[in-house]
């Protein structure tokens, strides 16, 4: 009986001996590959990091600065991004990327296409454009924040609203 029930504790010892070694080889090999994974998720992070790391000068706005594309705004990304760019015109944030002039026939255009549009945050764009479209633009602040938190911001919150003074030099640097 004795030696019955230490064979059968070999057996047992033996089987989880190689589950174990099984499952630390599994481990290993899946450890293995998410390295790999997180390496090639990096490498676009390092140079997205480095990118929003370096001062943006004055130039770069300026090669930024775009016309509208009437084709191209109608996907919410770029309706969202062109969106965003007008906001700059009138707002004061420590960083911006990209420049769109706010005239009445943009935001027309724009107003008309989010009206016209099944997009996700449609609601809030026709409230924010038809404030606009009346001289209103005291949502600006808030209008470029809530963009920015959809796209994930790190740099660049709109902290107030420009000065009147503010709001002409920007027009005079980057559409004049």
């Amino acid at each position: 009986m004795k030696s019955k029930l230490l064979g059968i504790i070999g057996w047992v010892v033996t089987i989880g001996f190689a589950i174990g070694v099984l499952g630390l080889a599994i481990f290993i090999l899946f450890a293995l590959l998410s390295e790999d994974d997180v390496a090639n998720d990096e490498e676009p992070q390092e140079e997205m990091t480095a990118e929003v790391d370096m001062e943006v000068s004055e130039t770069d706005i300026e090669e930024e600065v775009q016309e509208v594309n009437t084709e191209s705004i109608q996907s919410e990304a770029n309706f969202m991004d062109t969106l965003h760019h007008m906001t700059h015109q009138k707002i004061h944030a420590e960083d911006k990327w990209g420049a769109v002039e706010i005239t009445d026939e943009r935001i027309d255009l724009m107003l008309e296409t989010a009206k016209n549009s099944d997009f996700t945050h449609r609601d809030f764009y026709i409230e924010a454009l038809t404030a606009w479209q009346n001289g209103d633009f005291s949502n600006a602040v808030e209008v470029h924040n809530y963009i920015w938190e959809l796209k994930n911001g790190t740099v660049g919150r709109a902290l107030r609203l420009y000065t009147e003074e503010e709001e002409q030099q920007y027009i005079e640097k980057y559409f004049r």
